[in-house]
């Protein structure tokens, strides 16, 4: 596809820290990174992904630490990853209903993204989704 292609000049990741502000500056950085591969009417479906996972992150992660968001193009998707320095907060997709007071957040993640999971690597956790363009 010729999708990709509209990312090949910009910067594909960016570190934000981990406080509340950090899920607006996420939502602004990954929709110029999206704008030119997402269909318009998915981009408000983009800024609740973004929105949940980096509101876990911030929430699970350690305070003020590190969230790095990573944005990479493929043929029919965008793969976003948000990595912090937390423990995670849910290990497999499917059990976002065990987490107290965890509402609809990662239940609207299931919904809206192709896929998503959870990997650990070291002191970090990388939550990671696959966001279809159309």
């Amino acid at each position: 596809g010729t999708r990709p292609d509209a990312l090949a000049t910009a910067p594909h990741s960016v570190v934000l820290v981990g406080e509340p502000i950090a899920v607006s500056e996420a939502r602004t950085w990954l929709a110029a990174q999206a704008a030119a591969l997402v269909d318009g009417g998915r981009l408000e479906s983009l800024a609740l992904v973004i929105s949940e996972v980096v509101t876990n992150a911030i929430r699970h992660g350690k305070p003020g630490g590190e969230i790095r968001l990573a944005a990479t193009p493929k043929d029919d998707f965008l793969c976003v990853q948000v990595t912090d320095e937390g423990l995670g907060f849910v290990h497999t997709p499917g059990a976002m209903a065990s987490e107290p007071g965890g509402g609809f957040g990662l239940f609207l993640v299931e919904k809206l993204t192709r896929r998503w999971g959870m990997t650990r690597e070291n002191t970090r956790t990388r939550v990671w989704f696959e966001f279809d363009y159309a």
